[in-house]
């Protein structure tokens, strides 16, 4: 501070005594000398300046010595901590909140039998909304609910499509669940009520949209950087129909997950799942092939009375005494590989897999129409499901791009019609590709190109081929 006093000073008087000279000068020589000393003053102006800032700088740094020294908090990780109040602002207690947003327009064309009218272009508006509520009530028990829009009986779809003469649209509990994990024993928890998949599995067996309902338990041991990362062991108990009479219908599962690391950038994960279905008929009975109207009380015409799910009925079935039965049970054996490549390109990961799933109950319930006298068709054959993907890039934040191939080829009995891929051409006896395109707009909005491009497989019971399905679907994604 006194170096930057003294240096002004001196310059101020040098000034003074240019000045004095000048006055025995001539006219010419005043100006000019005035035009130096404004330059002159410029230059001071411009020093005193930049003395100004490094003062402040210096004082900042002090500062911040002062602040690590007393708390050993820098300011950076002050900017952390802002960012982590931001997070926090969000929840109120315990509880935390988030949910989603997506507009969607979707137009469908071509299929039909190849011999036949194709049928007209279809375009309609769609949209879904999700809202999520989560608490961590203590150290043991965490639990939340969520509302999310879409027909009430359709368990595999949460999407409102814009019609119906601007009436309301349902918004309905998805789930409703707790999660208890012991401190006593860590690797184990158990979650009850109306929750998410708490196993690995694909659109193959199960509809992403689906929240089950029951109860799962787990087993599970991660290792940090070790060639086996991974070993868990799931079960789950999932009701389907209670009753007050009669036998109820559920399924009961188990998975087995491992993880592996094959090099420094390649992971793997290679999971196998069993479901076995209890009394599966009454699936039969109670799916409506239409918007479901999941009313207990009202009768299907099947023998059930509670009508649910708007996937299409392509298993095999026939009618014993007035109530729609399945050719076949259902035992089955899900198989998933996967692989996780690092390219060395943070923002372009690439992901394989590959699922495949066997009925090994398929036709099982052919003898019971033989014993009623009931014609069916049904082939022991049709019961392999196979699942192939590819996923390139990410979408985690602004600026990301991931892009997708997906090809499925589920034959008629490999798994139960009402509970997979809703998307696609139909549940079963199908082949389908789906090629997909996504972009991160912003760090919450999503744009996503998704195509969808399959007809059923041409066996005894469909001999006719059919034109390719092609479904547009282009996606409006915003999280909160």
């Amino acid at each position: 501070m006194r170096k930057r006093t003294g240096a002004v000073l001196a310059v101020v008087i040098w000034a003074t005594a240019t000045l004095a000279l000048g006055q025995e000068n001539t006219s010419t020589d005043v100006t000019s000398e005035r035009q130096e000393i404004e330059l002159l003053k410029k230059r001071i102006e411009d020093l005193d300046q930049r003395v100004r800032v490094a003062e402040r700088k210096n004082e900042l740094k002090a500062e911040d010595d002062a602040a690590k020294a007393k708390s050993g908090i820098s300011l950076e990780a002050v900017a952390k901590k802002e960012d982590t109040l931001e997070n926090k602002i969000k929840g109120y207690g315990p509880f935390s909140f988030s949910g989603d947003l997506r507009l969607r327009h979707e137009s469908l064309f071509g299929s039909g039998p190849v011999n036949g009218a194709e049928p007209a272009t279809r375009n309609r508006e769609r949209y879904r909304i999700r809202f999520n509520v989560t608490a961590k009530l203590n150290d043991e028990i965490s639990g939340g609910f969520s509302l999310a829009s879409g027909d009430l009986g359709d368990p595999i779809s949460t999407n409102n499509t814009e019609t119906g003469f601007f009436t309301r649209k349902p918004f309905s509990i998805d789930r409703a669940y707790a999660t208890y994990k012991p401190k006593f024993f860590k690797p184990f928890n158990v979650t009850a009520g109306k929750f998410g998949y708490t196993w690995y599995r694909t659109e193959l067996t199960f509809d992403n949209d689906i929240n089950v309902e029951g109860s799962s338990q787990q087993v599970g041991w991660d290792w940090k950087d070790k060639p086996f990362f991974h070993f868990a062991v799931i079960g789950f108990e999932l009701p389907l129909l209670e009753v007050s009479g009669g036998s109820d219908s559920a399924i009961f599962g188990e998975q087995v997950q491992t993880g592996w690391n094959l090099g420094p950038r390649v992971k793997a994960t290679a999971d196998v799942a069993y479901y076995d279905y209890k009394n599966p008929n009454t699936i039969a009975q109670n799916q409506t092939n239409g918007n479901g109207f999941a009313t207990q009380g009202i009768a299907t015409g099947q023998g059930g009375t509670f009508g649910f799910s708007a996937a299409t009925l392509t298993n095999s079935f026939g009618v014993i005494a007035g109530a729609r039965q399945f050719g076949s049970k259902f035992g089955i054996l899900d198989s998933i590989f996967q692989l996780d490549f690092d390219t060395g390109i943070k923002r372009f990961p690439i992901t394989t897999l590959f699922n495949f799933a066997d009925n090994t109950r398929a036709c099982e319930n052919v003898a019971a129409f033989a014993a009623a006298g009931v014609a069916i068709t049904c082939n022991a054959r049709d019961r392999q499901g196979y699942w192939a993907e590819a996923q390139f890039g990410q979408t985690k934040q602004k600026g990301d791009w991931r892009f997708g191939y997906t090809f499925a080829r589920i034959e008629r009995e490999a798994v139960v019609s009402a509970f997979n891929a809703s998307d696609i051409r139909q549940p079963t006896n199908v082949a389908q590709h789906r090629v997909e395109a996504a972009y991160q707009a912003y760090p919450n909005v999503t744009l996503n190109l998704t195509t969808f491009i399959g007809r059923q497989l041409i066996t005894a019971q469909t001999p006719i081929e059919e034109r390719w399905l092609k479904r547009l679907q282009l996606d409006f994604n915003y999280k909160f």
